[in-house]
């Protein structure tokens, strides 16, 4: 069954598996079963989807972030080693970073979105959380690389990420963007001096840390909103979720089981999807 978080879908088993699925299986792994993300992953915090919230591992009354809650609880739960969570505006790098584990958010067109529910084109990614960094890497290498499928991926590099991995942090280069931190209504104070207090510690090990100023980070938010209100509206609500002139592999099926929930199930939309697609 593919929820996707939301009663709207409810009842809707896909007749194919997504490609990193594929890949997975045929790179040895086994599938447990399929997390339960937010409410068609419409949420940074754990509490919209519609079979109940998910809790942090760690303590029950914490949420475990969003919108990919499960996959990251799940990995820190110890119920599996590797999870695929969906990104959108911070969706697997959210959950990880409160539950404990380790999210990467891969670069734009990376590992193929085939198979997964979309939001928006420009800004849908996919991508590994796991317990370990190493386990990080090796999920991405299974995964990443192009499918023929995705209109997401034009002239895709993979690497052997595995290879990668070392056990010195010598020489690495960590920038800090400064626009980052003492952000009114944005950063919090500890949380801002925790992260200096961690930059110190890579200067102590061998890594070049500087600061660095970027004024435009600061607009990325309102940038943001502006795709993701109008491209989630467009084609998530009024395309019902594969929208029009789509150049990849299109799910007629998605889209069917969609449009049905979507007209005769709107009042079962959450609270951000229902904002969303007022404003957008």
């Amino acid at each position: 069954p593919m929820m996707n978080g939301s009663s709207v879908l409810e009842g809707y088993v896909p007749e194919i598996d997504g490609t990193i699925v594929t890949r997975i299986l045929d790179g040895g792994g086994e599938s447990v079963g399929k997390a339960v993300c937010e409410s068609l992953s419409f949420s940074g915090s754990s509490f919209t989807a519609d079979t109940g919230s998910v809790l942090n591992p760690h303590h029950s009354a914490y949420s475990a972030g969003g919108s990919s809650s499960g996959s990251a609880a799940l990995v820190v739960a110890g119920e599996c080693d590797m999870a695929i969570g969906g990104d959108q505006g911070g969706s697997i790098t959210i959950p990880a970073s409160w539950c404990g584990a380790y999210g990467l958010k891969p670069t734009y067109g990376l590992v193929p979105y085939t198979g997964v529910f979309p939001i928006e084109q420009t800004l849908d990614h996919t991508g590994p959380i796991a317990a370990t960094t190493a386990d990080v890497a090796l999920l991405l290498e299974v995964i990443a690389g192009e499918d023929g499928l995705d209109p997401r991926q034009k002239e895709v590099k993979t690497e052997a990420y595995t290879s990668a991995l070392r056990n010195d942090t010598e020489g690495i280069r960590i920038g800090i963007v400064s626009e980052g931190f003492g952000w009114p209504e944005f950063s919090e104070q500890d949380v801002d001096e925790l992260v200096e207090a961690a930059t110190h510690r890579f200067s102590e090990v061998g890594s070049q840390v500087s600061t660095i100023s970027i004024p435009m980070h600061r607009d990325g938010k309102h940038i943001w909103n502006a795709i993701m209100v109008e491209g989630a509206a467009m084609l998530m609500v009024r395309g019902n979720s594969m929208g029009t002139n789509w150049k990849g592999h299109y799910s007629v099926s998605l889209m069917s089981a969609y449009a049905r929930g979507r007209v005769t199930r709107a009042d079962d939309f959450f609270e951000t999807l229902k904002l969303t697609t007022l404003l957008g």
